[in-house]
């Protein structure tokens, strides 16, 4: 089904880690991260939730969260990291995003610190912002580099100290600490999680499109695309499929909800199809959507995929000119 104009519950599933009971202060986080393959398991079946974190492996679940693509990333030429090691292709990826610094050494098996953790969060899930909540803790200092990351996170509700006049900065982070992180962020205003690694590949497939017109590329934008979120999962929840939100009116009305401005604005929904090259598909045939999407006018572009609702996945672009 489609429509356009000029997702049920997150996927989740009963953690399957002996070491996480539903009983574990964190399981609804451990257990929808695993659902969704953010997270990963050992062998033997646990989680082990306690380890410290490696580097590496904070690494590749911030990949999986947000659905970055590895493919086509220089190597970022660290002396310890080669194609052999594992996660070396999301450490590429997030070399070559900024997340992470250039330098001799990753140090992949090292654990991931409180600092380093702040750091890698604010720059991958682009969050901004400062408080008073920082000045608190009497081992972070205005002069230290991490200053501002955790500045940041504070702000953002991500993380609190260690104690109340604490952050413990070289403190080594859990694998159940990193995952509470990311689910958090996942979880920021309210926005749901979504199909991430589907959502970026229409935005992809898009500009592969536009690249054929001689159209400019689309910029994502995480604004619209938590506003298209919202709208999917709405469709969802609300059991409805059209462009007038019961809950948030048009999409313009949710552009201004949400706080966007723009001088043009469009949106393309769909249901039903379950892979990003279907939904493209669906889109490119039919007129309406495929002049949304190859409008020459649009330069940023937020994807929303939700799954559930009757219709069983429910997709939404919001275009914007600004």
């Amino acid at each position: 089904m489609l429509f356009f104009i000029f997702a049920a519950a997150p996927t989740s599933a009963a953690s399957s880690f002996s070491d996480v009971s539903k009983s574990y202060w964190a399981y609804n986080e451990i257990t929808e991260l695993a659902g969704k393959g953010v997270i990963k398991g050992h062998t033997d079946g646990t989680y082990r939730p306690n380890d410290d974190v490696t580097r590496a492996q904070s690494a590749m679940m911030i990949v999986r969260a947000l659905g970055i693509s590895t493919a086509n990333r220089p190597d970022p030429n660290f002396q310890d990291v080669t194609p052999k090691t594992s996660g070396y292709a999301e450490i590429a990826a997030l070399v070559d995003l900024g997340v992470f610094s250039k330098d001799k050494k990753f140090n992949p098996t090292q654990p991931a610190t409180r600092a380093q953790v702040a750091k890698i969060l604010v720059e991958a899930f682009d969050l901004t912002g400062s408080g008073s909540g920082v000045r608190a803790f009497t081992d972070v200092s205005a002069s230290q580099w991490y200053y501002s990351y955790v500045d940041t996170l504070v702000h953002n509700g991500i993380t609190t100290g260690t104690t109340d006049t604490t952050f413990s900065p070289n403190q080594n982070v859990s694998r159940v600490q990193m995952a509470v992180f990311i689910y958090r962020n996942l979880h920021a205003d309210g926005v749901p999680v979504g199909e991430t690694a589907m959502m970026t590949e229409v935005l992809n497939l898009v500009n592969q499109e536009r690249a054929k017109v001689g159209a400019p590329a689309l910029k994502s934008h995480k604004g619209l695309q938590d506003a298209a979120l919202l709208k999917s999962k709405d469709m969802a929840d609300r059991n409805y499929f059209s462009h007038q939100s019961p809950t948030y009116g048009s999409p313009f009305d949710l552009l201004k909800l949400r706080g966007i401005s723009y001088t043009a604005a469009g949106e393309n929904i769909a249901a039903g199809q379950r892979s990003a090259e279907s939904v493209m598909t669906s889109w490119m045939n039919s007129p309406g959507h495929k002049a949304n999407i190859l409008n020459k006018d649009y330069t940023h572009l937020g994807v929303g995929i939700y799954k559930g609702g009757s219709y069983g996945i429910y997709h939404t672009q919001l275009f914007i000119r600004q």
